[in-house]
């Protein structure tokens, strides 16, 4: 009996220990593409204001964003250039069109949050929008909303930036094939 309730608590420990180890993802289509991008095309990413939590600023937060969606229509698109300010949705508009970019991305930081999770057990978190704008039309294709929320079983060094790659590249991935973009758990 007391070999089975310790193999039970070993088996609860571990299952909890390894719960803690993975960055959990949601991915929220409010305007689902209609239509699948051209490989041949480009993009032109427009930089984002820096987010912040509560009254914490996260300077580069921003650039960090637009770098993470440049690479991830990167591996599908012939050009995809970052702008250097942040610009309003018209100037955006425009210079995507006098750069002759088929498409403008949009990222929005919704959300930013930096936690000291190795010693708080409170996680980061980052909630981002990215808009696709067709730029002949001005049409919008596709929004998704991503959410991320970091591991809470850290040694130190995660960053909220770390939960940008995966679901972006799934979302940006979806937008060329007939695949969804996944929520990873």
């Amino acid at each position: 009996m007391k070999t089975k309730l310790t193999h039970l608590c070993l088996f609860t420990l571990t299952a909890v220990v390894f719960s803690g180890c993975t960055s959990t993802y949601e991915l929220t289509s409010p305007v689902p593409a209609q239509t699948r991008l051209k490989a041949d095309g480009s993009a032109y990413v427009a930089l984002p204001e820096d987010g912040h939590f509560e009254k914490i600023p996260y300077p580069g937060s921003g650039r960090k964003t637009a770098l993470a969606v440049s690479e991830a229509f990167s591996r599908h698109l012939k050009k995809v250039e970052v702008a250097p300010e942040v610009s309003s949705y018209d100037r955006s508009l425009e210079k995507a069109k006098n750069g002759s970019f088929d498409y403008l991305v949009i990222p929005t930081i919704l959300h930013w949050e930096d936690r000291a999770t190795e010693w708080s057990g409170r996680p980061d978190r980052i909630q981002i929008e990215l808009r696709t704008v067709d730029v002949s039309t001005t049409d919008t294709l596709a929004v998704e909303s991503i959410k991320g929320t970091s591991k809470w079983l850290t040694f130190g060094g995660d960053v909220p930036e770390d939960l940008l790659k995966d679901p972006i590249n799934s979302y940006v991935d979806s937008l060329f094939t007939n695949t969804p973009a996944k929520t990873h758990p």
